[in-house]
């Protein structure tokens, strides 16, 4: 009868422990420990002779939301771009570290004219490949590789952006 007694208390203190890890400890293993700032959202209509697009933006239009653009995303939906904003002409890189999707960027100039568009590639390594746009530029647009091609748009096409109240 006292085996028994043991037993069951240890079998209780087990079950108790167990419970413990379950509720409190291994939720925050699950928990992504990468945040993503909260970016102001916008919509942008992008036109080419009789095409017109309108997408979802998120705007990245300070130096941290820069810095951070479109990283650790696990996918990016086809009609939504991020919109990088500066408040003069500038010769920027953009890298692909802890990006995790391939993207398009387009550049653009005071207009709204896109001057150059590339593709992206993600990188994991320390010596990521600097994508830099032949020309000076204003704006920079990302959006999932493929995303000019498939809607059909060129260098040459319009940009005009709105932002959400």
């Amino acid at each position: 009868m006292a085996k028994s007694k043991k037993l069951l208390i240890v079998v209780g203190i087990i079950s108790i422990i167990f419970l413990i890890l379950v509720v409190f400890i291994l939720p925050t293993f699950s928990k992504s420990s990468v945040s993503i700032p909260e970016f102001p959202k916008g919509r942008l209509r992008i036109t080419q002779n009789e095409k017109i697009l309108e997408i979802k933006i998120e705007v990245a239009n300070t130096e941290e939301l820069w810095e951070y653009g479109l990283m650790n995303r696990k996918s990016i939906p086809w009609k939504f771009g991020m919109l990088f904003v500066f408040n003069d002409y500038v010769d920027y890189g953009f890298w692909m570290k802890n990006t995790l999707v391939p993207l398009d960027i387009a550049f653009i100039d005071s207009e709204g004219k896109i001057l150059n568009i590339q593709r992206m590639d993600p990188c994991e390594e320390e010596n990521c490949k600097i994508y830099k746009s032949p020309f000076p530029y204003m704006y920079a647009l990302e959006a999932k590789a493929g995303f000019f091609k498939r809607f059909g748009f060129k260098e040459g096409a319009k940009i005009e952006f709105w932002m959400e109240k």
